[in-house]
């Protein structure tokens, strides 16, 4: 009897494996690990090429060629390592080809410059998360730095995050007391380590930049109280827009706020009340 090819089902391969391939579908990863990598390295791997080797990402060059005469006559001389710190991943070690031109006989090896600076191991798109943080916190170092720590477990100091942004020193100039006293508040999702956790988020309604959040397990009274309460300390006290949730009644006006819904959430009020009648 002729042997018959079959394929091997997903749901039996082990976590450990993975699997590469090329067909008109595009590149498959399995790992998630690698997956968020390579989505990283997406814009600019028509500098270099990206594969993975023994749980370890490889960059080499698309085209090698040698920087210092430029003939195309170099061989591959070994690897160096090197630590990476991605956005979404944190930290993460990789290798880095090396090569030697037959022609002038120097050593070199893969640009990475499009990927991350020289003399650096953070990644650019992480320093660009950074620019977007310092906006929406008004300029504050502090809660940028725990930001990094909370969402993508990533420890960076005050000092680092400033040296990143002092090509452009007039973003670090707002001030916490200048909030206009209209804030936003509001709760959402966000999944931590496989468990979903309620993320309280407070903007300033004018500049819309965030004026503090925080991560709880729970969302209820005691907790939105206690947010509230805490982030509006010493601070201009006028009026909070929230959804529809009936709890935010009776928290907002306690603390000192006037208590507003907004458009969206205010026509849905009004549509309910005028079904009701």
């Amino acid at each position: 009897m002729q042997n018959q090819k079959t394929n091997t089902p997903n749901s039996i391969l082990d976590v450990k494996q993975y699997i590469f391939y090329d067909s008109n579908d595009g590149f498959v990863l399995s790992d998630p690990r690698f997956v968020e990598i390579f989505k990283s390295c997406q814009k600019v791997l028509k500098s270099f090429d990206l594969s993975f080797k023994k749980d370890v990402p490889y960059f080499k060059m698309s085209l090698a060629r040698c920087p210092h005469c430029g003939t195309h006559h170099v061989v591959k001389y070994g690897f160096t390592k090197r630590t990476l710190v991605f956005k979404e991943i944190g930290k993460t070690k990789v290798k880095v080809q090396r090569y030697i031109c037959k022609r002038c006989g120097k050593t070199f090896q893969t640009d990475l410059t499009s990927l991350v600076d020289k003399n650096s191991n953070f990644t650019n798109e992480l320093k660009s998360e950074s620019e977007h943080l310092i906006l929406d916190y008004l300029g504050s170092l502090k809660n940028v730095c725990k930001s990094f720590k909370k969402f993508f477990g990533i420890t960076v100091s005050h000092q680092t995050i400033e040296n990143w942004l002092f090509v452009n020193e007039n973003i670090l100039e707002f001030d916490l007391g200048r909030c206009s006293g209209y804030y936003v508040f509001d709760v959402e999702w966000i999944k931590i380590n496989g468990k979903w956790k309620y993320r309280h988020i407070l903007l300033d309604s004018i500049s819309n930049c965030i004026v503090a959040d925080a991560i709880y397990d729970t969302e209820d009274e005691t907790t939105v109280e206690k947010f509230l309460k805490e982030s509006t300390a010493n601070k201009n006290k006028k009026a909070i827009t929230t959804d529809l949730d009936k709890k935010y009644a009776s928290i907002i006006p306690k603390l000192g706020f006037k208590h507003q819904l907004c458009i969206s959430h205010t026509k849905k009020n009004f549509k309910q009340t005028i079904k009701k009648f």
